[in-house]
């Protein structure tokens, strides 16, 4: 597998299900209002926070043990049955607790959550069993093309009159559609019913991966459920729409973890610990090409970027000597460092998993959920959804810390050098924005906010490429790779 090309296929693939995906929350926010979006956030948040309660870590397993090329089938079947039972135990938790649930919401959507637990498993587990199998890239363009199918539907829905209602349908009937394209058309596994011995090695790489999972899920999921149990649908909107736009700063971090896992553990088999040191110097050297600049300009058109794309006023606040800043400002780079700390971790966690070593991962993401359970209430309840992206980003850090502490391998100097160039590039591409901006004398409109970023997306891929010769000759190895694979 040509991992440059491959990594940058899976990219186009994210990139492709992150647009549909704001488009998506841009109309639905001016529909139904951030209170609206909320709903929909808190609602998804039940959903993937009980799928990860519930499936036991059996994702990342699959991908591992399908990756190492034996009992594939069974390995699959072993998975369809945890999520079978899995979803069993969510219907029971939410028939039980609907109330609850009801009032969080807003809305009776309860008892809808578990069809959204199966139908979101189902579809992840088709694509972890074809990114065991290889097939990295297919399998990201499946699940992000999922966002056009979610979006198409829930548009529908809502022009038919159904409210907020039909975010919550056409989530559920979205996921479902595209796991039975995913597995009808490309996965076409044969279920075979695995030995007890077979469930047993399942589950025993499973169970540390079960907490990583539920360390992975406390980004985007439990901080709209503690917004909205402390401040209401709208302050968890207002998360979401600051969220969906530095989403953007993961897409390429994600990217490399999704390639690297099933890599590190098919170089592992063959024994291979060069190229598994020169892809883990790599991943840790690209894991913030988006993130960091994304975390500079966020400082500087936060309150902008919310304002024009979202008609929401995000407001000021004072921060004493330094004055008054955009809470949008603020809030949008808090949420890009966070993706930067967990874009470091996910790539050592494929590090880890992929060499069979899930322990240390697992142990990582205790440090994690630790932190955040310590933090969450005093910060939240402090800066509200600043104070929790706050929370959320010192946890990633934490995590990723013990886990670069525990690498028995550390990537070269040159790692630094690379990872240096994009603060540097970073730097130049704010003072760049940060002039024109006093030139245009602010954001009046999409055009002069379209100029900005455009101007400054410029500006720091320029200083890039034209400071660091590594990264200029990777990308021309890359473009090779994808250049040769269309011919």
């Amino acid at each position: 597998m040509k991992v440059g090309a491959e990594v940058s296929k899976r990219f186009v693939a994210n990139v492709f299900g992150t647009v549909a995906g704001f488009a998506g929350t841009v109309y639905f926010t001016q529909e139904l209002g951030a209170p609206g979006l909320g709903v929909y956030a808190i609602f998804t948040s039940f959903q993937m926070a009980m799928a990860t309660l519930v499936t036991f870590g059996l994702f990342s397993a699959v991908t591992k043990r399908v990756s190492e090329g034996e009992n594939q089938a069974k390995h699959f079947t072993s998975g369809v049955l945890i999520v079978l039972v899995g979803t069993t135990l969510s219907a029971v938790a939410f028939a039980a607790a609907a109330p609850l649930v009801n009032g969080i919401l807003d809305v009776e959507a309860a008892l809808l959550v578990p069809l959204g637990v199966l139908s979101w498993s189902l579809m992840r587990l088709t694509g972890a069993f074809l990114e065991g199998k290889g097939r990295v890239a297919l399998a990201g363009f499946l699940e992000n093309g999922r966002y056009v199918v979610i979006v198409g539907i829930q548009t529908a829905l809502l022009l038919a009159g159904h409210g907020v209602y039909a975010l919550l349908w056409g989530l559920v009937l979205g996921q479902l559609t595209t796991f039975l394209v995913a597995y009808l058309g490309y996965a076409r596994v044969i279920p075979a019913f695995p030995s007890t011995e077979l469930v047993g090695d399942f589950l025993a790489f499973s169970k540390y991966t079960y907490v990583q999972s539920l360390g992975s899920q406390l980004f985007k999921q439990a901080d709209y459920i503690v917004l909205g149990q402390l401040f209401g649908t709208g302050a968890a909107g207002l998360y979401k729409i600051s969220f969906t736009l530095t989403e953007a700063a993961m897409l390429f971090s994600s990217a490399l973890s999704n390639v690297s896992y099933p890599e590190f553990s098919r170089l592992e088999a063959n024994d291979r610990t060069e190229r598994i040191r020169e892809l883990l110097a790599k991943s840790v050297t690209y894991a913030g090409l988006f993130a960091i600049p994304a975390l500079g300009g966020g400082l500087v058109v936060g309150n902008d970027l919310l304002r024009v794309v979202y008609g929401v006023n995000a407001g000021v606040v004072s921060l004493g000597g330094l004055g008054v800043v955009g809470v949008g400002n603020l809030l949008i780079a808090v949420l890009a460092l966070a993706n930067l700390s967990n874009g470091y971790r996910s790539v050592l966690e494929s590090y880890f998993l992929g060499t069979n070593r899930p322990r240390i991962s697992a142990l990582s993401s205790v440090v994690l959920i630790a932190t955040y359970a310590v933090l969450v209430v005093p910060l939240a309840v402090a800066g509200g959804p600043i104070g929790l992206g706050v929370v959320t980003t010192v946890s990633f850090g934490g995590s990723c810390l013990f886990l670069w502490r525990k690498l028995d391998y550390r990537p070269a100097r040159e790692v630094a050098k690379d990872i240096g160039s994009q603060l540097a590039a970073t730097v130049a591409m704010m003072a760049v924005v940060a002039a024109l901006y006093a030139v245009l004398g602010g954001v009046s409109g999409p055009l002069s906010l379209c100029l900005l970023l455009g101007v400054g997306g410029v500006a720091y891929f320029a200083s890039l490429l034209v400071v660091n010769g590594r990264l200029r000759n990777d990308a021309w190895w890359v473009v090779r790779d994808l250049t040769g694979e269309m011919r």
